[in-house]
């Protein structure tokens, strides 16, 4: 009892209703204008024809008084018809016509009457009979009754009333049923949403909204909750896994800070060790605020807070980085090489642009041994997209490591001895994303056994004026 008195509280019951509502409305409104084009016109009919003939009897009156019309009604019943007559006294009493007393008046100078009467009995047994016309008083006090005797029209307009009530009827209860069963399906969808978000609130991420394949609005707002819940439930992971890889990444520094100060404290005084000492606490420090200074960057892209987009010369910033990063390349063993295509444009934030592609040249550089080679393309590709490319020979990343690698504070086992936070491609597949592209890792410059590695910044170009107005 409960859920039905729910249901009738349900936005979709009462759309429903009003649905239903108006299409019980139109087939009233179509019902009565059936109602009106065919008994409605038969009555109209029949009342014409009366007319027709009470003028006749008044003017026969008129002309030659009661004892004309008397006349006149006596041979106007007498011959076969559907016409009905009587002629009756000021007070009621029939003179003359086909019934020996007036059918009941429901006023006495009301002018239409309908009336049934019994028929004479024939060969086909007697019967109720159904009769529509005109009664008026005529001057000087006689009463006159011309009706049509309505035949088988009666039992025609009869037929078509029952059944426009009957259709009337059916379609009231067919109108809410549909309501009703339209509300709970859409109650029970709704539902359903409903019951996945409770479940998730509870603690149960990996509860996910029922999609049916229908195609229908349900779905989509059940496949857009579930993208919401994978995303969150990814969120959450990094969340949990943060701490571990913070302390992880924190304790081998922070241990090296304390011990450098204690060993400083427990040495004998001396000018020269003691300033080494604080030297060396001083790069670890700078290490540490480097590692915040990312996380609170990485957090703020993820945010889209406030960045104000431009048009960024990719062209010209990648030239200049190729020409910043190559001598300290070449002092460290390695070679750097850009290959620029020109008039590359794209519309973002040139700082973040810049430290992106600087993140992923000072990986391939980190991570490439001496002697060997790093090289940076950017081209503009058959999309029409602009993609930065850096790849190096280097032991590369495993295909199916390439995604989680991405992440934030995620380190593969291969990269724990190399300083870092994991946070380098992660904040560039965040830039990636705040410029509506993406960052994709594939395989770079092979050497031997090593495929390298290939990272792909991939942007949109900046439309022109012209395709701009075109577009409007």
């Amino acid at each position: 009892m409960r859920a039905d008195l729910t249901l009738l509280r349900t936005t979709t019951f009462r759309l429903a209703l009003a649905q239903a509502g108006l299409v019980l409305s139109l087939v009233l409104a179509l019902l009565g204008y059936v109602y009106f084009a065919t008994v409605g016109q038969l009555a109209a009919d029949s009342d014409a024809l009366a007319d027709q003939e009470f003028l006749s009897l008044e003017r026969a009156y008129a002309e030659g008084g009661i004892r004309r019309l008397n006349q006149e009604i006596v041979e106007r019943a007498a011959r076969p018809g559907p016409f009905l007559y009587v002629l009756a006294e000021s007070d009621g009493a029939v003179l003359a016509g086909d019934f020996q007393q007036l059918p009941a008046l429901p006023r006495q100078d009301w002018e239409r009457i309908s009336f049934d009467f019994d028929r004479p009995v024939d060969a086909d047994g007697a019967g109720k009979g159904r009769a529509r016309g005109r009664v008026g008083r005529l001057l000087n006090g006689p009463i006159l009754l011309v009706a049509r005797d309505l035949g088988d029209t009666a039992i025609i307009s009869g037929r078509i009333t029952r059944v426009l009530w009957t259709v009337g009827v059916m379609g009231l209860l067919i109108a809410l049923a549909t309501g009703l069963v339209g509300a709970w399906i859409a109650s029970r969808r709704v539902e359903a949403l409903t019951n996945t978000t409770h479940d998730v609130m509870a603690g149960d991420m990996k509860r996910r909204a029922p999609v049916r394949g229908e195609g229908d609005e349900f779905d989509e707002l059940a496949i857009a909750l579930n993208e919401m819940l994978d995303r969150l439930e990814r969120l959450m992971q990094v969340s949990r896994t943060a701490g571990d890889a913070i302390a992880h990444d924190l304790r081998s520094p922070l241990t090296r800070f304390r011990q450098k100060l204690e060993n400083a404290l427990e040495a004998p005084p001396d000018s020269i060790r003691d300033r080494e000492a604080l030297r060396k606490a001083l790069d670890e420090a700078d290490g540490l605020l480097a590692m915040f200074a990312a996380i609170l960057k990485l957090a703020r892209v993820e945010a889209n807070a406030n960045w104000r987009f431009e048009s960024v010369d990719v062209s010209g910033f990648l030239r200049e980085l190729v020409e910043f990063y190559a001598p300290a390349a070449e002092d460290e063993g390695r070679t750097l090489q850009g290959e620029i295509g020109d008039d590359l444009v794209v519309r973002g934030e040139a700082g973040l642009l810049t430290q992106a592609v600087s993140n992923l040249i000072e990986n391939a550089l980190k991570y490439t041994p001496v002697g060997g080679h790093v090289e940076v393309r950017a081209q503009r590709r058959p999309d029409g997209r602009v993609e930065v490319c850096v790849s190096d020979d280097g032991p590369g990343i495993d295909p199916a490591d390439r995604d989680r690698a991405m992440e934030r504070f995620v380190r593969l086992e291969s990269a724990r001895s190399t300083p870092g936070a994991g946070l380098g491609l992660s904040l560039v597949a965040a830039v990636a994303r705040l410029h509506q592209g993406g960052l994709h890792l594939r395989d770079g410059l092979a050497v031997g056994d090593r495929h390298g590695l290939g990272a792909a910044l991939v942007l949109p170009a900046e439309m022109s004026a012209e395709t701009r107005e075109a577009r409007r």
